[in-house]
């Protein structure tokens, strides 16, 4: 963790009355959001559009943020709530946003044909006849959609499957060109591509590039049927890394292999997509609560924190820890004997009466007291809108912007 955070950190537990008050609190940093924009764009394939997974963080402030940047061709949203918030800050070019997401309901699917959203990523037989029926009934010709397709690749190496396995997510592979024959009589929808979405959180590059190259074959071979397709829409899948050890999605050569891929399928003038919120927002986020107490127990010791699973519940969701810091904030001690912290390892846990309440765990901590400041990085992304907010009824956590 960088001292610019450092210093941010320890200034507003000290001076922002509101995190005094209510010592937990979410920072994200403007400025690494900018610079990860800024490095795809720097690599990015003329043909490949990059669109925000507002689903990663959809803090008005961050979105605004994000879509300030060209290089960023819009938004792709998972409900009709997110659409309603990417309008709040000022959005009203519906041909930046995609819509994904299985087991949309029939509202949703109305509201998105009537604001006439770029595509929606439709993902059943059932999804394709509903927006038909309401393009017919509102008299609009037609509907641009991708379809989704579960393809038959496990791609290993991810932090988390939705393809190559069964799911619910998309087209069975084996079922595709039975229900696109269906969709296709369809008349008020126009097929422009398919979404290929098949997992997030790789950090091996070429896990993704083998992936591409098995989408790029079932296109080919998927367009003796369909006839030539416009867009492969891949979502997301770069990860960021959850460790200490500086691992990094290299973005470079990623792009220069993909590249070479599509010249072999002969597909430079089709439209790549490219979701990606987690990449963009993850790194710039943290995480920070106040150590309320530290106790001793059964021979273990165990930091207790103002906030727990119910604002940071992705660790315990994913089995997956993130970069722990301490910010030391130097607290008289309450009486002499109060236990600290010496190169021990620990639990860290939260306020709430459960003991699957941990935000770490078996963490190693050189050195903290109460009062300190635990910080857990690598906080951007499904971290403050996936936790458990109102669980207990404790304060919500403070999202401060650093600009």
């Amino acid at each position: 963790m960088n001292r610019k955070i450092e210093d941010y950190i320890r200034k507003t537990f000290t001076n922002n009355k509101a995190v005094v008050a209510n010592p937990t609190c979410y920072i994200y940093d403007l400025q690494e959001i900018t610079d990860r924009i800024n490095e795809i764009d720097k690599y990015k394939l003329p043909n490949v559009s990059l669109y925000y997974a507002m689903k990663a963080n959809p803090n008005k402030e961050v979105l605004k943020h994000v879509l300030k940047h060209k290089e960023v061709s819009g938004i792709e949203i998972a409900s009709i709530g997110e659409l309603n918030i990417a309008r709040q800050i000022g959005l009203d070019d519906m041909s930046k946003v995609l819509f994904t997401g299985p087991g949309k309901t029939p509202q949703e699917l109305e509201e998105a044909v009537k604001s006439k959203i770029r595509y929606i990523n439709v993902e059943s037989v059932v999804e394709a006849i509903r927006i038909n029926d309401i393009a017919k009934r509102l008299n609009i010709p037609k509907v641009d959609i991708l379809l989704r397709v579960n393809i038959n690749y496990f791609l290993d190496g991810a932090s988390e499957y939705m393809a190559g396995m069964s799911t619910k997510m998309g087209i069975d592979q084996s079922r595709f060109k039975e229900d696109y024959s269906y969709i296709k009589k369809l008349s008020h929808l126009n097929i422009c591509g398919f979404h290929v979405f098949a997992a997030d959180g790789v950090l091996d590059y070429n896990i993704l590039l083998k992936y591409a190259d098995f989408v790029f074959k079932f296109v080919k071979e998927a367009e003796t049927v369909v006839g030539k397709v416009k867009v492969i829409d891949f979502g997301g899948g770069f990860g960021i890394d959850y460790t200490k050890a500086g691992m990094k999605f290299n973005t470079k050569d990623y792009f220069i292999k993909l590249g070479e891929i599509l010249k072999k399928y002969s597909f430079e003038d089709k439209e790549i997509i490219l979701e990606l919120g987690k990449y963009i927002v993850g790194s710039a986020g943290y995480y920070a609560t106040k150590i309320v107490d530290i106790k001793d127990c059964k021979g273990m010791k165990h930091i207790v924190t103002a906030g727990g699973v119910n604002h940071m519940r992705l660790p315990i969701a994913t089995d997956r820890k993130h970069p722990v810091y301490i910010v030391k904030m130097n607290e008289d001690k309450l009486y002499n004997e109060q236990i600290e912290v010496k190169n021990e390892t620990v639990d860290i846990e939260g306020p709430l009466c459960m003991t699957e309440d941990k935000i770490s765990w078996d963490e190693y901590i050189e050195n903290a007291n109460i009062g300190d400041i635990v910080v857990l990085t690598q906080s951007g992304a499904y971290c403050y809108s996936a936790s458990t907010l109102w669980f207990l009824s404790h304060e919500l956590p403070l999202e401060l912007i650093i600009k």
